[in-house]
This record gives structure tokens, C-alpha cells and sequence, in this order.
């Protein structure tokens, strides 16, 4: 082989770890002459000369400018799918613009065999996040010339080095490095560890006589892998004279059998071999030197969260598939796969599904049901313990998956059906919405500057914008958590991402107020499409702006310092017009963080009755907006009075103060401090803690009055807590009831929202259904009516308890045999009640904690029903 195919072989086999996203985002586009040669081990003075010969044979791309960078022209039309028309550029950015350019629209046609290089990788899961670098050195090592990198994989039991083995295999054959009538031969060297002479006989085959029992000549493995693969998996377990066997082999391409001590005979392998060992301990530095390409594999526990969810998604489809029958595997079951302990990794992943929709194909076979159904009751206690270290990984798989939508998933077999099913959960792409609301806000700013529309009448529209966005999702604030860097770093470019995000945070003690960080994304996006219509020479429109009057000089510097430092960096000049434009934006946005709101403050007397209830609110709602005074029995009314009038001064925030009291004294506060401050104060009394919850949720409204509040809780108190007390004709029942007669509570969604924020582990939407059902039941056995008060306390109660079942961390109840005899009906009702549930979550609720629900059912009727007579 001449020098400039060794060069041009070499250069192609770099150019093949390059990818896409690193060609488009200028992350790696070529390689210099200095590393040419350091791979090559070879002088770096010769190296351009045979590369521009290369360049003038229109084989490799050469990217001028310091240093010079030179690629593979075919592998890089087919990293980057188009045709190039050149081979040598100006620079980077000359290259990528050219790709961008409409001439390279068309799809290079090919029928070279290396067209659809590598696709045989993506088939493996992760291929494109934790085994991204792993592929890329299998890549490598397969066209090394000219016969390729033996390779050695490293890790655990069960992370798929087999599998990785045999994809390289095919991938061989993919790219032409192999033939299809290549062989792959596997063997594991732990099957005759206890038998050296045993294992290397089958490995290199022995002559008659070489050992007792050899009556004629044997081939071996070796033989059997000539022109193709052998992969030793276990290598470890290879005794030292085995491994110093293949020095040959590895070095000549020729070994010995057993027995022979002249003839060699000849083989072309390549080497693959896995071990779950330290290397440093068992494999000899001799036959380790001679293995090149070290591929690490990480354990299950430290890849995405999405690859263990696509490798879930995958072996429930396969099962799915071997049984015939559609498996529907329940949200909770998902997400203790997602966090239980899995020392086997991949392989125990597997077959634990295995064995898990085993046991659910017996009881299906038992129930006749459409469907396979996977449950919690399914699981051992080994799974369960995943339940205590959901907590912990609740965070990551809250953002990567959105499972509460859903309370089960189908899996049919079908391939595509998985995918689609995989779509719903992953949350990638679901940040979309967000993202285009800041940037809808940007574009109709500069539709109101163009019609001439005066500043104040802009801000005001952006806000209205704004408030009726945050109003219909009043609980984004725990979306804003999972807005991470990545994202943001995939709908903008880098470079000026950086500089946007680095004077918002230097400004942001400036501004007097915190910027929501997907503002940075909208800012991103805005001026990215700007710079490229200044570009491009598109004319850039003029707003008639008027700035007479127009608060906005701390936001004009802050935007001016973000186009100054992007200009010296692009060498672009963004229009005036645009500065201002994108100031006046930031300025409407602060208004989203002055929202005034109506305050809230809960008095009541004892020690932490107020305290309780504001607390029991503010954690629901995720809010700490609620405040509270507890006034204990024996306190001063005038010393609670001045705690109550320096704390309305305190939160009101311009809209007044709604005092939530229980009685007495209390109720006499509002006018009192109205007249001493001149601040708006109504008092609502005999307050509950379902009251406190639906006034501060309402109070954050941003279109709430303090009169329209108090009218909105008052309306509702009487459906809180206190509807058994009323005739039907007073609560307007049927507006309440289904077609089958039922009490319909009139928030559900509002409700199950709640129970997320409070729920660890399970489904809310499937929690909340099983609960309603379950109370309807109870209530209909007792011959009892149902009102919102009794919902949300059993619904809150059930869910908590529920929970703690899962765990094992049930309660203990002291009167336990009292109140079962006292209560006998009311118990073996609920217990009964509640066996639907212990069927559908896989549990037995403890008698102890069903004891807690007896008296929270008793005592409900005993307060707020009258007595009969």
C-alpha cells in the first residue's frame, strides 16, 4: 500500500468520529497534520504533502485557516448527508454555511456500501447519549486499517458487552470491512476454566496424541473465526499460557495447535474479548499491550434515566410479542423499575421483566381479561425497596418522563407502537410551548412598535399577556425547575447564549428583580434570527417608537451591553430600533414579578391552631403566601391585635387583606385596622382549613378583588365541610351529581393537582379515582351523604397512608380493639371497601391504619350531621 493510501485510510478512519452535531455546530470538523501522524506514528513533515495531493484528487476537504484542518471527503457527505461541490474552504464557518446553503438540500446519492455507515449502532440503545463515545471507538477500531484494533470490553455483568460485540460484527460487515459469509464465533472462557488443557484445545484445536484422549487431529475456534470475529468473552478466566498462545496471533496472524512444536498454520481474526475483572490483576500486561481499543461500559446506575426507560419499554414490547397477547403495565410498576436497585444491570433488567410478566400471564390466563396486566401485586419485596429510593431520584424522573398523565402503558409487540407509547412519556420537546409563548411575546412587541402604538398601551398589552399565560398555569413554578441548561442550550446558539446569560446575571441586582431563565432562550432565539436577516441584507423594519416618558434605562444598558459584546464577537451591528425594542420587552416582563396579590392572614385562638392551617395551605399549594397568628388562650387580645395590624402592613401588597378568623375577639379586628391604616380589610369567620386553601389559591388571582374573594370563599364554605348540614334544595345538588345520582366534587382537577405536589410514588390521577370511588362506596354502605370537606380529608388522609403502606412505615392506633368493637359496622364496611385497592396497588392495608379512617369518617358525621330524632 502506498503512503497516500495509508494517510488517505487513516484520515478516513478519524473523519468516522466525527458526527453531525459536531459538523453543524462547529464542534469538530477536521483533523491537523500533527494529529495525522501522531496516529500514524510517523514524521509530521510529509504529511500535507501527501494530503493536497488528496485535495486535488477531490477525496479529502481541507479547511484553511490556524491550523490548517483536513477530512475525508466521502465519510463527511455522509455524516452530513449532501454532495460537496469543493474541497477547500475559507474557514469553519465557510464550510458550514456552504452545508446550510439550498445547493446542498439534496441527499448525496450513493451506492458506495459505507452509505449507511453506522446506522446498525443506532438500533442499540443509547447509542446517541451514555454509549456515544463507546460507538465511536468501536467504530474506530473496526476500519482501522487494515485489519482493524483487537478490542478489549470492560464492565460489569450484564451492561451488554455481548451484544456491543456482535453489533460490531455487523457493523463490520455494514461498512465492507467483512463479508456476510464472515464468521463470528463466541466463546466463553469461564465454561472450561477448571480445565486449561481442555480450553485451549477447543480454542486452537490439537494434533493425535497430544494429550490423553486426542486420537486425531482437531481444528479450533481459531479456525472456525479465519476471515472473521472471536469473541472471548470471560477472558479473565483465560489461563496465562492461553493468553501468551494468542501473541501470535495477534502479532502474525499464525498459531500452533496443541501438540505441535514446527507447523503454524494461519488465520485472519480479529480479536474481541470482554472481561468483568480489573485488567491490572488478571489479563498480562503482554497480552494486554497487544490489545489497543480499551472500551469501557458503565453500569446500569449510571446511564440516562431514558436509556433505562427505553431498555423498560423494550423488553416489555419483547415480551409483548413472545406472548401474543398486549401487556398493560400500570405508571407505578414503571417508575420502581426506573428506581430499584439493579446490581445485574441490562441483563438482570431483563430478565427480571421476564419473570415479572410471567406471573402476570398466569393470572391472566386464570382471568380470561383482554389484557396482560403487570401490577404492583406482581412484584416481590426486592422491587418494593425501589419505593424508598424514589424519593431520592424523584427529581430526575419528574423531569425526563411525564408519567402522571398516564395510569398505564399498552404494549402490543409492534415496534412502532413502543416508540409512539415512548414519545408520550419522554419529556424532551415538551418545552416547546414555553419557549414559543416568550418568543409570540417578542414578535407581537415589534408588531406594536411598527403600528405606532404608544409604550404604556404596549406594556400593558405584554402584561395582560403575561398574567392570562401564569393565570391558566398557576403552578409552573415547579415546571421552571426542569428547565435545565440543556435545553436551553439546544433551541439556541452557544455563542450567544453565553453572552445573554452571563449580563442577565450580572444584572440581575441591578434590574431589582429575577428574570425567568427562559427568557434567556426567547432573548437567544431573537437575536439569532436577527443577526442572520442583518446577514442576509433583509431590510429590518423601523417601529415608530415614542420615548418621551418611558422608564426603561436600566433595561436599555443591560441590552446595549448584551448587542455590544455580540458585536464584537460576530462583527454584526444590531439596528437601534432593536435595542430599544428588546429593553422594552424586559421591562413588561418585570411586571409578571410585581403581581399583587390579596394578602392572606389566618388568626384563630390556641397554640398552633392558625399556624396549622396557613402551613397545611401554603405546603399544598407549594406557596408560602398564607400567614398566620396563633392567639393562645391565655394572650392579651391587644397584643394580638398589634401582631395582627404590623403584619397586614406587612403583606398587603395593594389589593388588601383578607383576616380568616374563628370567633370572638377576633372578628372585631378588620375595621379596626382599616380605619388605623387605610388598608382594605374583610373578615371571614369560623374559617377551616379547607377555607384557608381555596382563599389562598384564589387570592393569587390576577384579576381578584378583595370583595370578589370573600364573596367566592363564602360561596363556597357552605360546600366546605358544612353540605350535610343543608337541605339539598339550599346546595343546588343536582348540579353536584352525575346521571348515576353521585356527588360530583366541583374541583377535581384542582385536587389531583394537590396530590401531586404531595404524592412521592404514586400515580395522582389513578390515586384520586380509586379514593372517589372507594368514599362513594363507603358513604352509599352507611347511607351518608358526601360534601367537599369529607372529600379532600379522606382523599389527603388515603393518599398519605397509601404511601406509607407501599414503604412498610404504617401507623400504629392505641385503641385498636375499642374502636373495632365500638365502630364494628362502619370498620368492616370500609375494610371492605377498600379491597378494590389493595388489588389494584398489590397491598394489605393494616387494620391499625383503616381504624384511622373509621374515625375520621365517624367524627366528620358527628360534627357537621345533626343529631336525628
Amino acid at each position: 500500500m502506498s503512503k497516500t493510501s495509508e494517510i488517505y485510510n487513516c484520515l478516513k478512519e478519524l473523519t468516522y468520529l466525527i458526527s453531525g452535531n459536531d459538523v453543524y455546530n462547529n464542534i469538530k470538523l477536521g483533523f491537523t497534520t500533527s494529529e495525522i501522524a501522531k496516529k500514524m506514528n510517523i514524521e509530521r513533515s510529509g504529511v500535507s504533502r501527501y494530503l493536497n495531493r488528496l485535495v486535488k484528487e477531490e477525496k479529502v476537504i481541507k479547511i484553511l485557516g490556524r491550523p490548517v484542518l483536513y477530512s475525508s471527503k466521502s465519510v463527511m457527505e455522509d455524516i452530513c448527508d449532501v454532495k460537496f461541490k469543493k474541497c477547500v474552504f475559507l474557514n469553519s464557518d465557510d464550510l458550514i454555511s456552504s452545508l446550510n446553503s439550498t445547493e446542498y438540500d439534496k441527499p448525496v446519492e450513493n451506492n458506495d456500501p459505507q452509505k449507511n455507515k453506522g446506522r446498525i449502532f443506532s438500533e442499540l440503545i443509547g447509542s446517541d447519549s451514555s454509549l456515544n463515545k463507546q460507538v465511536k471507538q468501536a467504530k474506530a477500531a473496526i476500519l482501522y486499517p487494515p485489519r482493524g484494533l483487537h478490542t478489549l470490553l470492560l464492565g460489569e455483568t450484564g451492561t451488554g458487552k455481548t451484544l456491543f460485540a456482535e453489533i460490531m460484527y455487523r457493523y463490520a460487515i455494514e461498512v465492507g470491512r467483512l463479508s456476510e459469509e464472515s464468521p463470528f464465533i463466541i466463546f466463553n472462557c469461564a465454561d472450561y476454566a477448571g480445565n486449561p488443557q481442555l480450553l485451549l484445545s477447543h480454542l486452537f484445536g490439537y494434533v493425535k496424541g497430544a494429550f490423553t484422549g486426542a486420537n486425531k487431529d482437531k481444528k479450533g475456534l481459531i479456525d472456525s473465526a479465519d476471515g472473521g470475529i472471536l469473541f472471548l468473552d470471560e477472558v479473565h478466566r483465560l489461563p496465562p499460557e492461553g493468553q501468551e498462545m494468542f501473541f501470535s496471533i495477534m502479532d502474525r496472524g499464525t498459531f500452533r495447535r496443541l501438540g505441535e512444536s514446527r507447523n503454524t498454520h494461519k488465520a485472519n481474526v480479529l480479536i474481541l474479548a470482554a472481561t468483568t475483572e480489573s485488567i491490572d490483576n488478571t489479563i498480562l500486561k503482554t497480552f494486554r499491550r497487544r490489545i489497543p481499543c480499551i472500551i469501557k461500559f458503565p453500569n446500569l446506575e449510571e446511564r440516562d434515566l431514558d436509556d433505562r426507560m427505553k431498555l423498560i419499554y423494550n423488553f416489555f414490547n419483547i415480551e409483548a410479542k413472545n406472548i401474543k397477547h398486549p401487556i398493560r403495565v400500570s405508571t407505578e410498576v414503571l417508575k420502581l423499575l426506573l428506581a430499584y436497585n439493579c446490581p445485574g444491570n441490562i441483563g438482570q433488567l431483563r430478565n427480571d421483566i421476564q419473570l415479572i410478566c410471567a406471573n402476570a400471564f398466569s393470572e391472566f390466563i386464570i382471568s380470561g381479561k383482554k389484557y396482560v396486566d403487570v401490577k404492583l401485586s406482581q412484584l416481590t419485596d426486592r422491587f418494593k425497596e425501589g419505593i424508598f429510593t424514589f424519593n431520592k431520584d424523584r427529581k430526575e424522573i419528574v423531569k425526563n418522563f411525564d408519567l402522571n398523565s398516564l395510569n398505564q402503558v399498552i404494549f402490543k409487540g409492534f415496534e412502532n407502537d413502543s416508540k409512539d407509547g415512548l414519545e408520550k412519556v419522554l419529556m424532551n420537546g415538551k418545552y416547546s410551548m414555553e419557549e414559543d409563548f416568550y418568543e409570540n411575546l417578542l414578535r407581537k412587541s415589534t408588531e406594536y412598535f411598527e403600528k405606532g402604538t404608544p409604550v404604556n398601551i404596549i406594556k400593558s398589552n405584554i402584561n395582560k399577556e403575561i398574567e392570562k399565560y401564569f393565570e391558566s398555569k398557576p403552578y409552573m413554578k415547579r415546571k421552571e425547575k426542569i428547565y435545565e441548561e440543556d435545553i436551553l442550550s439546544k433551541i439556541a446558539s452557544p455563542e450567544i447564549l453565553e453572552v445573554i446569560d452571563s449580563v442577565l446575571t450580572d444584572a440581575s441586582g441591578e434590574l431589582g428583580y429575577k428574570l425567568d431563565r427562559r427568557i434567556v432562550g426567547a432573548l437567544s432565539l431573537h437575536i439569532e434570527t436577527l443577526i442572520e436577516k442583518v446577514k442576509s441584507g433583509d431590510r429590518i423594519s423601523k417601529p415608530k417608537i415614542n420615548l418621551k416618558n418611558v422608564e426603561i434605562d436600566r433595561e436599555y444598558k443591560i441590552i446595549e451591553e448584551i448587542t455590544n459584546r455580540l458585536e464584537k464577537k460576530i462583527n454584526v451591528k444590531i439596528p437601534e430600533e432593536e435595542v430599544v425594542l428588546m429593553a422594552m420587552f424586559l421591562s413588561a416582563l418585570k411586571e409578571r414579578n410585581k403581581l399583587n396579590y390579596i394578602g392572606i392572614l389566618v388568626l384563630c385562638h390556641g397554640n398552633s391552631t392558625a399556624s396549622s392551617m396557613a402551613d397545611a395551605a401554603n405546603t399544598l399549594l407549594g406557596v408560602e403566601h398564607a400567614k398566620a397568628i396563633d392567639m393562645p388562650l391565655d394572650e392579651e387580645v391587644s397584643k394580638i391585635y398589634q401582631k395582627a395590624l404590623n403584619t397586614v402592613k406587612k403583606i398587603d401588597m395593594g389589593k388588601g387583606v383578607l383576616l380568616l378568623v374563628d370567633m370572638g375577639s377576633l372578628t372585631t379586628f378588620s375595621d379596626i385596622i382599616t380605619d388605623k391604616t387605610g388598608i382594605s380589610t374583610k373578615t371571614i369567620r369560623m374559617v377551616s382549613t379547607p377555607m384557608v386553601i381555596e382563599a389562598t389559591r384564589k387570592s393569587m388571582l390576577p384579576d381578584m378583588t378583595l370583595d370578589m374573594l370573600v364573596d367566592e370563599v363564602n360561596g363556597m364554605s357552605k360546600y366546605i365541610g358544612k353540605g350535610v348540614t343543608l337541605k339539598e334544595n339550599d346546595l343546588n345538588i343536582d348540579s353536584m351529581k352525575d346521571k348515576t345520582n353521585r356527588y360530583i366534587y366541583s374541583n377535581e382537577e384542582r385536587l389531583i393537582e394537590l396530590l401531586d405536589n404531595v404524592l412521592v410514588f404514586i400515580n395522582p390521577t389513578k390515586c384520586y379515582e380509586l379514593l372517589k370511588e372507594t368514599l362513594f362506596k363507603i358513604c352509599s354502605e352507611i347511607n351518608s351523604k358526601i360534601d367537599d370537606g369529607l372529600i379532600i380529608k379522606f382523599q389527603f388522609h388515603c393518599a398519605g397512608m397509601l404511601e406509607r403502606v407501599l414503604k412498610g412505615e404504617t401507623l400504629q392506633y392505641k385503641n385498636f380493639e375499642n374502636l373495632k368493637k365500638s365502630k364494628e359496622k362502619l370498620f368492616n364496611v370500609i375494610k371492605e371497601s377498600f379491597r378494590v385497592i389493595e388489588n389494584s396497588f398489590g397491598i394489605t392495608i393494616p387494620d391499625s391504619e383503616l381504624c384511622y379512617i373509621v374515625e375520621l369518617i365517624d367524627m366528620h358525621y358527628t360534627i357537621f350531621t345533626k343529631p336525628s330524632h
